[in-house]
């Protein structure tokens, strides 16, 4: 029995961190124009272009400020991201907020690298996230259902909730500037 519960853990954490680091590169891929849109897109596909197309709507001027303070020109990795992400969740909580707050982050780094004919960083960026996300919150998404959870959280529901969601995404990008300003 006890075999069979190791099995299941590692399959479903191997499971997970492919639709992760897929659901990564997929994003970013068509966010910079790499990738073509799939014509049968996930629904957490779907919904995190949604997201982060929203949150950019608003917040792109706060998001190019943070490339502008972090010299993307001078660098020759991408581990900033996970610092950038270690930041934003620093404090302890974690929440679908702040996980579009950090992907629409690395959407406009990776625009940023694609713009400069970096196009192999937009990779890296994704996979950097997807590692982030899966060591370091890996239970919270397990605890939230996954990407259905993501999905779930974000639904086209009432303009309330939509403004809810958004006003809590607003506090993840003060908190992201907050700290690149420290």
């Amino acid at each position: 029995v006890f075999c069979h519960v190791i099995k299941a853990y590692i399959v479903f954490n191997l499971v997970s961190g492919l639709a992760a680091l897929q659901l990564m590169k997929s994003f970013l891929g068509e966010f910079t124009g790499l990738l073509k849109p799939m014509p049968h897109r996930s629904k957490a596909l779907w919904t995190m272009r949604r997201v982060v197309d929203d949150i950019l709507e608003t917040h792109k001027c706060d998001y190019n400020g943070m490339i502008d303070q972090l010299s993307l020109d001078s660098r020759d990795n991408v581990e900033f991201v996970s610092a950038v992400a270690n930041s934003l969740f620093s404090d302890g909580t974690s929440n679908w907020c702040r996980v579009a707050s950090l992907t629409a982050f690395g959407a406009v780094v990776c625009q940023y690298f694609k713009d400069k004919g970096k196009d192999s960083y937009v990779e890296m960026v994704g996979d950097e996230i997807a590692l982030y996300l899966l060591t370091k919150q890996k239970d919270w998404l397990i605890d939230n259902n996954s990407w259905d959870g993501f999905v779930g959280y974000f639904r086209p529901a009432d303009s309330t909730s939509t403004l809810m969601n958004i006003i809590t995404v607003f506090a993840g990008v003060g908190i992201m500037l907050t700290l690149l300003n420290m």
